[in-house]
């Protein structure tokens, strides 16, 4: 077999790899549209003309930076939007990510 035999099939072995995982790999996490959307409820607020306030800007940008990085989940943010920004869906959320975590192990 010639080496651009051999690479050509390490090539289809990987696009059917990919193909085969990607329905798998659909993103579960909300994206950066839903985090705004999740820190302007938490916070209240319910005019984006608010933003232009610096301290304002500041709360959201930080609620966003957190829902994006550790990852909140999509059941988070419904949640949220049901209760109207609920403590409650918070303290949910981190009782999955428990039971997550403690599977894992």
């Amino acid at each position: 077999m010639t080496c651009s035999a051999r690479l050509h099939g390490c090539r289809l072995v990987a696009l059917g790899t990919l193909l085969l995982f990607a329905p798998a790999c659909e993103r579960k996490a909300p994206s950066p549209n839903e985090c705004l959307d999740y820190a302007m409820l938490t916070l209240h607020i319910n005019d984006q003309r608010l933003l232009a306030v610096a301290e304002v800007k500041d709360r959201v940008d930080s609620i966003v930076v957190k829902c994006l990085t550790t990852p909140f989940d999509k059941e988070l943010i419904a949640c949220t939007k049901r209760r109207a920004g609920s403590s409650s869906c918070l303290l949910e959320f981190r009782d999955r990510e428990h039971k997550r975590n403690s599977s894992r192990e």
